[in-house]
């Protein structure tokens, strides 16, 4: 909104100057020298004028992609709504996301939560908040777990249709997961999942 503000003030002050000129201007004022000055202002008008527009362009496009940003969270607060959902009951999970191979609800909630984790990362990476560096970063974390490799194995075949049938990002996440899947699997079994029990407040 500024870039446009700034470049239409440009634009109006280019555009009024000569009037202003001609205004202000005494009749035995010397129109030949003034012609010779306007010339070098028509100059320096042209530069500003690319200014201005150039302006408005970076302004436009710096809304265009805040409203695309804008759209691809109301999508994915409306997913977390319905996976809040289906977590919280088994028959609307089992409605909502099937799952590929018998499993357990419990791990099935798990599959779940690990795939909205890929989901968060991949918005952050689409909208430029993540760089591929920490990106990877984030995936070597992700796949020390259990249930992230577990999910991946089912659900990674389904990831990949969907991100080969996106833009370049889509493609490069995809990959980038890949990649981290078969390094963590390659360094060795994933991190023991605990059990956490109450105990005794001390007194």
């Amino acid at each position: 909104m500024a870039y446009s503000l700034l470049g239409l003030g440009l634009l109006g002050l280019i555009v009024s100057t000569p009037f202003l000129l001609s205004a202000v201007a005494p009749a035995s004022a010397d129109w030949g020298r003034l012609s010779d000055i306007s010339q070098t202002y028509g100059a320096v008008s042209v530069v500003l004028s690319a200014l201005a527009l150039a302006g408005v362009a970076l302004s436009l496009l710096y809304q265009v992609r805040q409203a695309r940003t804008n759209n691809e969270q109301a999508i994915r607060d409306s997913h977390l709504q319905l996976a809040t959902l289906a977590l919280s009951d088994p028959n609307l999970l089992l409605a909502w996301s099937p799952p590929v191979a018998p499993v357990t609800f419990k791990r099935h909630q798990q599959h779940l939560i690990t795939s909205l984790a890929l989901g968060e990362l991949l918005q952050r990476f689409r909208i430029g908040h993540l760089s591929i560096e920490k990106l990877t970063v984030k995936l070597d974390g992700h796949f020390r777990g259990e249930s992230a490799r577990e999910q991946w194995e089912r659900e990674g075949s389904g990831w990949r249709r969907t991100m080969e049938a996106g833009d370049r990002r889509d493609r490069v996440f995809v990959r980038l997961v890949d990649e981290s899947y078969r390094t963590a699997v390659a360094a060795g079994p994933a991190s023991a999942l605990l059990e956490f029990q109450d105990r005794p407040a001390r007194s």
